[in-house]
Formats: C-alpha cells, sequence, structure tokens
C-alpha cells in the first residue's frame, strides 16, 4: 500500500491491519466484515468533539471509526498519494534534519439571514450577506536533531488583525515525559480556543471564548507526562505584534493540566476521554495587549479559569466547558458541544450551546457570522455588547478526506441582550456554509 498522510499514517493504519485495508479497497472485502482490534494499552486517545493539544503540542489524533464507511475508504486510496507528498524530506539516519513537512489550512466561509435588534418597542433588522475568505495558513514543520521540532506557519488573507505569522516556535524534548516549547505560539486557555483551526468543527468559536482569547505572543512553556496525566506551566510576553513580539510588562503566567484516558468496555466499542483544567494570571492588568486581544480593549481580566471535557465513543462525541474570567468585568459561561456520525468518518451532524454571562454593563462583547470573533472583523462589523448572549448551532459537515477536506453547512440562531444597558435585544438567524482543506 501506498504511504498514508499525516492524519492517516497516524490512525487508520492503526486500526486495520495492511492486508485488510487492501481486500477492502480492492473489493474482495467489505468493510463492516473488518474486526478491529483495540488500540495498544497507553496509546494517546482519539479527539473527542472538539480536538486538542496533548502535553507535547501535538494534535490528538482525529476520530477513525471502527467501521469506515466506504466512501471513506475510497477517499484514502484517491487522496493519501497527494497528501503524502506535503512531507518533502525524511531521512532518520540524517544527523540534523529528519523530517521536513509543508502545512497549511485554507478555509472560505459564507453567511446569510437576518440580524433584528429591538429596544423597547421599535424593531430595525438587519440583512447579511457575507463571503469571506476566512483562513489562509502556510507554514513547515521540521524535525531536527533527534529531540527538536520547530513550527512556522503564516496567517496570509482575510481583515483579521493576525496578518503575519501566527506560530514560529521550538519544542525540544528534555527527556522522554518532558521538554520545553519556546517563541511565539497559542497559549492555554479554552477548549474551543486550543482546537487547531483545522480541527474546528464550526467555522467560529464562540463569543466568550473569542472574549478571553489570549493573543499569540512570545513565551516560554515546560510540558511533562506522566502515564494519563499531563502538565504544562510557562509565561507569556504581554506584547502584540503579527510578525514577533518582544518582551513587555511582567506578561502572564499559564498553566494547564489534563487527564487522558482509553477505556475498554465489555460491550461494544471503547471510551476515548479527556478532561482539562487551565489557568491564566494577567500579570500587567489593563496594561496586556495579549489578554484579551486587540479589538476588545473594552475589556481587561486578571484571571481566566476554565476546565472541560470531552469523550468519543464509536460515532457519538460530546464536549462540554465552563469558562470564568475575572477583571474589571467579570465575565462567565458554558459551551456543550455533542457530535454525531451519520455515515462515519464521512458525515458527522454537530451541534453547539454557547453561553455568555457578566454582571457588569457591557461585559459580553462580540458580533455575528463571519463578524462573530472582533479579533477577525478588525472592527469591519457590527459589534454588540451587553451582558448575555446565546447561541445555538446545528449542521452537517461533510469529510471528503478525513479532517484535510470538509464541506460544512447548519443554521445558528442567536440572542445578545443588553438588559443592565439600553434593554436592547439583537436576534439573528443565520445559514452558514464553508470549505475547508488542510494538510
Amino acid at each position: 500500500m501506498k504511504r498514508y498522510s499525516l492524519f492517516a499514517l497516524a490512525t487508520f493504519t492503526t486500526l486495520i491491519h495492511a492486508n485488510e485495508a487492501l481486500d477492502i479497497l480492492e473489493g474482495r472485502k467489505k468493510a463492516e466484515d473488518v474486526k478491529v482490534a483495540p488500540l495498544p494499552e497507553g496509546e494517546a486517545p482519539l479527539s473527542g468533539a472538539i480536538g486538542a493539544t496533548n502535553a507535547e503540542g501535538k494534535v490528538m489524533k482525529p476520530f477513525v471509526p471502527s467501521t469506515p464507511s466506504e466512501f471513506s475508504v475510497k477517499s484514502h486510496e484517491i487522496f493519501d498519494p497527494y497528501w503524502a507528498k506535503t512531507k518533502l524530506f525524511s531521512d532518520e539516519k540524517n544527523a540534523y534534519v529528519q523530517e521536513v513537512s509543508l502545512i497549511g489550512l485554507f478555509e472560505a466561509n459564507a453567511v446569510w439571514g437576518d440580524v433584528e435588534k429591538t429596544v423597547g418597542t421599535t424593531t430595525t433588522k438587519q440583512n447579511i450577506d457575507d463571503v469571506t475568505l476566512r483562513r489562509a495558513q502556510l507554514g513547515a514543520r521540521m524535525k531536527a536533531f533527534y529531540r527538536t521540532e520547530v513550527t512556522g506557519v503564516a496567517e496570509l488573507a482575510g481583515p483579521s488583525r493576525m496578518n503575519g505569522i501566527q506560530t514560529l516556535k521550538a519544542r525540544t524534548a528534555i527527556s522522554d515525559s518532558t521538554g520545553v516549547t519556546i517563541g511565539k505560539f497559542r497559549p492555554l486557555s479554552t477548549g474551543e480556543n486550543n482546537t487547531p483551526d483545522a480541527a474546528l468543527l464550526t467555522s467560529e468559536r464562540g463569543i466568550l471564548s473569542n472574549m478571553i482569547a489570549p493573543a499569540d505572543s512570545l513565551g516560554v512553556m515546560f510540558d511533562a507526562k506522566n502515564k494519563d496525566w499531563s502538565y504544562n506551566l510557562g509565561w507569556f510576553s504581554g506584547d502584540f505584534n503579527d510578525m514577533i513580539p518582544g518582551i513587555k510588562g511582567d506578561g502572564f503566567i499559564n498553566a494547564g493540566m489534563a487527564y487522558e484516558k482509553i477505556t475498554p468496555t465489555e460491550v461494544g466499542p471503547q471510551l476515548s476521554s479527556r478532561w482539562y483544567l487551565n489557568y491564566l494570571h494577567n500579570l500587567d492588568r489593563d496594561g496586556s495587549e495579549v489578554l484579551p486581544r486587540p479589538g476588545i480593549t473594552a475589556l481587561n481580566y486578571d484571571q481566566v479559569f476554565s476546565t472541560g471535557f470531552s469523550m468519543q465513543q464509536d460515532r457519538f462525541g460530546f464536549h462540554g466547558d465552563f469558562t470564568i474570567a475575572r477583571g474589571d468585568k467579570n465575565a462567565w459561561g458554558i459551551t456543550l458541544m455533542p457530535t454525531y456520525w451519520i455515515m462515519p468518518g464521512t458525515i458527522q451532524l454537530v451541534g453547539r450551546y454557547n453561553y455568555a454571562d457578566t454582571d457588569k454593563i457591557n461585559g459580553v462583547f462580540g458580533g455575528f457570522g463571519n463578524g462573530r470573533d472582533p479579533f477577525f472583523n478588525n472592527g469591519e462589523s457590527p459589534i454588540i455588547q451587553g451582558d448575555e448572549a446565546h447561541s445555538f448551532y446545528l449542521g452537517a459537515d461533510v469529510h471528503l478526506y478525513e479532517n484535510h477536506m470538509i464541506l460544512r453547512n447548519g443554521f445558528e440562531y442567536s440572542l445578545f441582550r443588553d438588559e443592565l444597558g439600553t434593554g436592547a435585544e439583537n436576534e439573528s438567524l443565520l445559514w452558514q456554509t464553508g470549505a475547508k482543506i488542510s494538510f
């Protein structure tokens, strides 16, 4: 068989022996007739409803169904040879550089619908018809000196303030279970914020996640792993720069811990689960340019706590988290995201409920559709302030080639209230569609 691409090599071949996969591709055996052995003890758990990174900063494996659809199997036959070409160089005997691979993400989104604003007895309506290239990221990953992995990614498109270098970091393994990462990268915060853009199941993150998300900045992070537990402790500069930040102010302390486990069951598929707890302590208070990101300057946070749980058992997945941000205007909220594979490995139903609340006037801050994230829209879309927000999303993702090629369609209803201020209510019902390709 030809060599699998990045995700497929790490997952699909683990679950199906090479000769059985070949039988499926050549039509001599049906996919449902293949018996899948359980993952080896100690294997990293699969990602649940929301992806995550482990202690080493590597993306957890995407869901691979025990009985993949025939379409999913055929897509590997077609696309594996092309995605394998993203590995530009590989030589384990080279003492300096062992591997160089291209990485990238291109995503376009479209939103149609109406937003209604009601103040007292007066209602005004705004039509939204927006198509945008939401993300265009290109970079490379290099493994060097047998202990170091260097990753660089540039954001190339969209009206974001983040056009420039998104990530430029190097992780060096100190031992088999510990390491240190230094450079510009994403701090630990909520489950949604720490889901890589390519692994998001919706086009945009929730309002609360966007509000409290720290910008990628210059930092250092130590990581350790002990059996099913992982630990992180680091520091980040309070300076924001779309290229390489400098050392400014006292910065903020960032810590996290997670527990990941695969639990065999007596009957049926095994259960993959992950629990996390992340903490940020802002030493600069209102002087920070990073916490929160530029574009949300009306809000400043001293501390952010976030904890959550995700699980995956065959077709069903779920993620939930709770986050609280403390500062001049405290804010808190939850995210609940169930998922279900209608056609394993190909068509996935995605639901999401976001809730954000505050005890201060204008303590909740965000937008709608492609302008949901104030950091992305750069002030070009209407930004709404209030004290309570709800959103309900239901859609379907068609995985043309695992997580590498996805078509997305769904409805989202949002309600934004300003009961502590003008008493206004903003409601929206939007149809969202998008497509992304990643490697």
